[in-house]
């Protein structure tokens, strides 16, 4: 899943043509649903003629079930061509109620919406997932997962910000925290299915660090493992990265073109090379 942060649609069209392949979610970001009507329908058509599903971002339904105006928003986001709708509480400070959630979800598939849930708060302020700002409160956490996806969302976010403060997101706190955030984090993934959560890596953070956490994310799960909130102009160097064909500095070895590396090492071709870093 990759976040439009307010391209031009002519830019949007372009990086279709070149990586539209690799794409399967977008997120129109609630900042820049504020562009005219007619550019809003213009950029999801384009999205959705590369077979790119189009989802607004989950803060925008938070506010709108805050204010309790879901049933009105929901038939609009869909006449403009929304097809994915997020179900979040990641931006409000209030508790999350399940039971509302589950409901919820029920509703935005009678309207024909496919459901993407999410775990986790931006911040640890009632946030029922997290015992503290970096250790993951595992049953709270299996709940929450569990609770979406039987409800019928088809996969499931994991607030990126979360994962950040848990494992790291420079070179010296994910090998430092492998042991404890890491191994939390493998836990609770392997519990519910990899394939079935979209671990999110924060656009916002500087090039380096969405560099280094996709690439851990990679060497957890393999080189497909589902990551969300990546920059639509940099797809390209996302897809060299899970091809091996791209560096990641701070892993020494194991990071510098590790498929070229396993080239060149005569390995085997089932050799699992983008695991080298758990290695250090």
């Amino acid at each position: 899943m990759v976040m439009d942060n307010g391209w031009p649609v002519s830019f949007v069209k372009g990086m279709l043509d070149q990586f539209g392949q690799y794409l399967d979610v977008v997120k129109i970001w609630d900042p820049h649903l504020r562009a005219p009507e007619s550019v809003i329908r213009e950029k999801i058509k384009a999205y959705l003629d590369h077979d790119v599903r189009v989802q607004p971002g989950g803060i925008f339904m938070e506010v709108a079930r805050i204010q309790r105006i879901e049933n009105e928003v929901m038939p609009r986001l869909a006449d403009l061509g929304f097809n994915v709708i997020e179900v979040s509480s990641t931006a409000t400070t209030a508790e999350r109620d399940l039971g509302s959630e589950v409901e919820f979800i029920h509703k935005a598939r009678e309207l024909g919406f496919a459901v993407f849930g999410e775990v986790g708060k931006k911040f640890p302020e009632n946030d029922a997932t997290r015992k503290s700002e970096e250790e993951i409160d595992e049953q709270a956490t299996l709940n929450e997962f569990r609770a979406l996806l039987d409800a019928g969302a088809e996969r499931v976010y994991w607030e990126g910000h979360l994962l950040r403060r848990v494992m790291g997101d420079n070179p010296e706190e994910l090998l430092a925290k492998r042991h404890k955030g890491t191994e939390q984090v493998v836990r609770l993934a392997k519990e519910i299915g990899p394939d079935r959560i979209m671990f999110e890596v924060s656009s916002l953070r500087p090039l380096l660090n969405r560099r280094v956490l996709q690439f851990w994310l990679m060497t957890l799960f393999g080189p497909e493992v589902n990551i969300g909130n990546a920059r639509l102009e940099e797809l390209g160097y996302l897809e060299a990265l899970r091809s091996g064909s791209h560096p990641v500095h701070g892993f020494g070895q194991a990071g510098d073109y590790p498929w070229i590396r396993a080239l060149e090492n005569d390995r085997a071709p089932d050799y699992a090379w983008w695991s080298e870093a758990l290695h250090l």
